[in-house]
């Protein structure tokens, strides 16, 4: 039997990040790069700085049930656990979570 499967070309879409708007208590957050050298100067590899299990980011934008006190501009800590990472095709990284995954708001 030969199957055969149609051509399929993928078209990158780049989406406005302020333009995104998460549903309900979704929060979308702009993750902050992540060191590449140690404080002594050793550059670190990538897959030592791939996996951090807190992230820090700034919120971008959040949903219609989201609280008054996180809002765009917040910088945010959260756990990597329950977050899901997009990409919008603007070369920054992006993920969206739960406003009840927020650990705390950094000030």
């Amino acid at each position: 039997m030969i199957c055969f499967f149609p051509h399929v070309s993928s078209i990158s879409t780049k989406w406005e990040p302020t333009k995104v708007v998460p549903q309900a208590d979704r929060v979308l957050v702009r993750l902050e790069e992540l060191a590449q050298t140690t404080s002594g100067g050793v550059l670190l590899p990538k897959a030592a700085v791939k996996f951090e299990r807190y992230l820090t980011g700034e919120v971008v934008s959040v949903g219609s049930e989201v609280g008054q006190q996180v809002g765009p501009g917040k910088k945010v800590l959260f756990s990597d656990v329950s977050a899901y990472e997009v990409d919008l095709g603007t070369g920054a990284r992006h993920c969206f979570c739960k406003e009840s995954d927020l650990l705390a708001l950094v000030e």
